[in-house]
């Protein structure tokens, strides 16, 4: 009983308390409004004609909030360009003249917020938008390649080259006729430029190592700076300046496109790639001031490529004929001293492995028994190889074959038949075995 009445008279304690702090903080509320509210308030007549307090009104959540981007439908939504200039003109013959400002959510709308955004160095934001015109199934073709060649510009002054090398191409490949395809292939151009630094840099590692200046040589492998690829770096610059030459052939910039590449697969002993490119600026680019040093690296390139007297003798054919085109058409080649025991080591080069290729072809007709047609094919080795030490080989081997020939009347003894071949056996099986039932 003791204890009811304890909580009781705390309770009421407590109710009292509130209830004055209710009170004064009223009366507190009360003198701190201003006059007309008091007056209004206490039933002054005078409150009746005074200006009531304006509403506040609920705000809405600013655009781009955190909850706005949880939103499915904004996911993948094209972002809202910044509000267009309040007054527009365009210059007219007659004068200025107000320009329409484009309609909010359409393409022009989309372009003109990047353009504005463009101008001001926001090139994050405007290449949100430039990508989001580019991409628009419904847009003239106008503003498709606009979008894509301010994208890719917008990724580029941000550094981000792979990205930007890429879309210039697609600028590219879908729009060949653009009026952005001299900018586009001369970036292009610039960044395989920039991305061939760490292989001059990796060439020169490796000319001080086999030198010893150096005592250990470390390739690179992996870049994480983003204006460079992370993997493969060398391969992607090649690729780059090849579709650098494929949407400017007759430019200025597809011999050095060709050149650079070519160099590249030299210094890997990709021969036969080198050698494609050399030779491409040989015959589409004989003009080129690049032209005489590729000539000579294109010679280099196919004598390397043949791997050895044994296999294709075309492209020691091609070289033959390379060097005797480099001697006649490029006078800094022919007149220059150490140029021209350079092209007639080359050929002699060429010589001896092409007397070494018709020497074994001689040597295969004798050996499978066909003695005339040996001889026939030592007599071209010592007409075509005068200045080699074939020459003695072949006219020993055809002293010997002439005995055999004067015995025989110059005909070939007859070769044992072959010997008939059983024909195979065929079993038929009557029927398949029985399986497993399922």
């Amino acid at each position: 009983m003791t204890k009811n009445l304890l909580l009781w008279t705390a309770l009421l304690g407590c109710g009292v308390v509130v209830s004055g702090c209710a009170s004064n903080q009223s009366i507190l509320k009360a003198n701190s409004r201003p006059s007309e509210a008091r007056a209004a308030m206490d039933g002054d007549p005078k409150a009746t004609d005074a200006q009531a307090p304006p509403t506040l009104k609920s705000e809405a959540p600013p655009d781009g909030s955190f909850l706005d981007r949880l939103n499915p439908a904004n996911l993948f939504a094209a972002p809202k360009p910044p509000p267009p200039p309040v007054d527009s003109f365009v210059v007219r013959p007659d004068g200025l003249a107000s320009e329409k400002l484009p309609e909010e959510g359409t393409t022009e709308a989309r372009l003109a917020g990047a353009r504005d955004l463009f101008r001001r160095a926001e090139y994050a934001k405007a290449q949100v938008l430039y990508h989001a015109a580019a991409n628009e199934t419904k847009g003239q073709p106008v503003s498709v390649q606009e979008g894509l060649f301010y994208e890719a510009e917008c990724l580029r002054l941000q550094g981000i080259y792979p990205r930007a090398a890429d879309t210039y191409n697609d600028l590219l490949n879908k729009f060949s006729a653009t009026p952005y395809r001299d900018q586009a292939v001369q970036h292009m151009f610039d960044i395989a430029n920039y991305w061939l630094e760490d292989t001059r840099k990796e060439m020169q590692d490796w000319e001080e190592y086999k030198s010893n200046k150096s005592w250990f040589f470390w390739p690179r492998l992996a870049n994480w700076d983003k204006t460079k690829p992370v993997l493969d770096e060398q391969g992607r610059a090649v690729e780059k300046l090849e579709q650098v030459h494929l949407n400017d052939i007759g430019g200025p910039l597809a011999d050095q496109a060709l050149f650079y590449a070519g160099s590249v697969k030299m210094y890997n002993g990709d021969w036969r790639d080198a050698d494609g490119y050399f030779s491409q600026i040989f015959e589409h680019h004989p003009n080129s001031p690049l032209a005489p040093k590729a000539v000579e690296l294109a010679i280099m390139a196919k004598n390397l490529s043949t791997g050895g007297p044994e296999y294709d003798g075309r492209k020691a054919a091609e070289a033959r004929k390379l060097v005797d085109a480099a001697l006649r058409n490029y006078p800094e080649l022919s007149n220059d001293p150490k140029k021209r025991e350079y092209l007639e080591r080359q050929l002699n080069g060429i010589n001896l492995q092409q007397a070494t290729k018709d020497y074994q072809m001689a040597e295969l007709w004798k050996r499978t028994g066909h003695p005339g047609a040996a001889y026939f094919q030592f007599g071209i080795v010592k007409q075509r190889y005068p200045n080699t030490k074939f020459v003695a080989l072949a006219e020993q081997q055809m002293q010997e074959l002439s005995g055999k020939l004067e015995k025989t009347g110059g005909v070939e003894p007859p070769r044992p038949p072959a010997p008939e071949r059983a024909p195979a056996s065929q079993v038929i099986p009557a029927s398949l075995p029985a399986g497993p039932h399922p």
